[in-house]
């Protein structure tokens, strides 16, 4: 990513906060009344597969058209992250005066979006973070370790879907972790924070791992509610630097047989327990892969 990249998502990410903030800097985001707020008109509607969103200018006049034929729940995450992916459209400049203007002609929004298109992709990372203010998201996360169901108490507190909430996870980098996102049984990509230290992934287009929990959804149907156990051999091609070494994979099962995983380290747990035998004496029990495990007796001095 460029500079210019760089300071343009940055410029978008402060528009969007900014504005998420001041009409909501305690409860629940809602884009419908920050539409109301704006000036915005907007329906609810039937339109089969024409889109998901729109947004269309008349006579000095913005109205957004959302479709209930893809989208039955009007305040399902999915129709929320659509409102804002719309609202984006209007409260970034650009998009706004070409709208305007008449440079640029209404186009329908999918979800999920064509980011091969700069305009949708500025829309969408607009409305991810209308609706997850960093702010918001760290204050919520606070000294809280990472798990399968934090990201899963996020979604439901923000309501979101659970794989923008792992995005934005990622984004801000709260913990060491990757993202994977697999199709058909292939690698498809992978993005990890900078202090994931475990960059030997397979090569994209290429075979899944065959003892990857994703792996096992495409084999043979399985799938995990929660997060489990995989050892760094299971997803890393270089063994020499990661023996023995566990993580956590969480799951979400996606249309078009996809796969996103969730993988972070594992971290050791310490146990101390006393004998009873000789109240002297007490045990260190660590995790350790399989069923091994170590168990110190320490006498302390008096």
């Amino acid at each position: 990513m460029t500079n210019e990249q760089k300071y343009r998502k940055q410029e978008i990410k402060d528009l969007a906060e900014s504005i998420a903030l001041e009409y909501f800097p305690e409860k629940l985001i809602d884009p419908e009344v920050i539409a109301d707020a704006s000036g915005i008109t907007y329906s609810y509607g039937h339109y089969l597969e024409a889109f998901d969103g729109l947004i269309q200018h008349r006579a000095g006049r913005f109205h957004i058209f959302l479709n209930l034929d893809r989208n039955p729940d009007a305040k399902s995450p999915r129709m929320r992250y659509t409102f804002g992916h719309e609202t984006g459209h209007y409260f970034i400049d650009e998009h706004r005066n070409a709208l305007i203007s008449g440079r640029v002609r209404e186009h329908p929004s999918f979800n999920p979006p064509d980011t091969r298109n700069v305009a949708e992709a500025e829309a969408e990372y607009f409305s991810s973070c209308l609706l997850l203010p960093e702010k918001k998201y760290r204050a919520f996360c606070y000294k809280r370790p990472l798990s399968g169901a934090l990201l899963e108490e996020i979604a439901i507190k923000f309501q979101v879907s659970l794989t923008a909430v792992c995005y934005k996870y990622l984004e801000i980098s709260l913990f060491p972790m990757a993202l994977v996102m697999s199709q058909n049984g292939s690698l498809k990509w992978h993005q990890t924070t900078p202090d994931f230290k475990y960059p030997w992934f397979p090569k994209w287009n290429t075979p899944l791992p065959p003892n990857t929990a994703a792996a096992e959804y495409f084999r043979n149907g399985r799938t995990y509610k929660t997060e489990e156990i995989v050892f760094a051999d299971d997803w890393f091609t270089d063994l020499r630097r990661v023996k023995d070494e566990q993580f956590w994979e969480k799951c979400i099962y996606l249309p078009s047989n996809k796969v996103l995983s969730i993988l972070w380290k594992k971290e050791k747990q310490v146990y101390w327990t006393f004998d009873f035998t000789n109240q002297k004496d007490f045990q260190l029990r660590m995790d350790s892969r399989g069923s091994r495990s170590i168990s110190v007796k320490v006498r302390p001095k008096f």
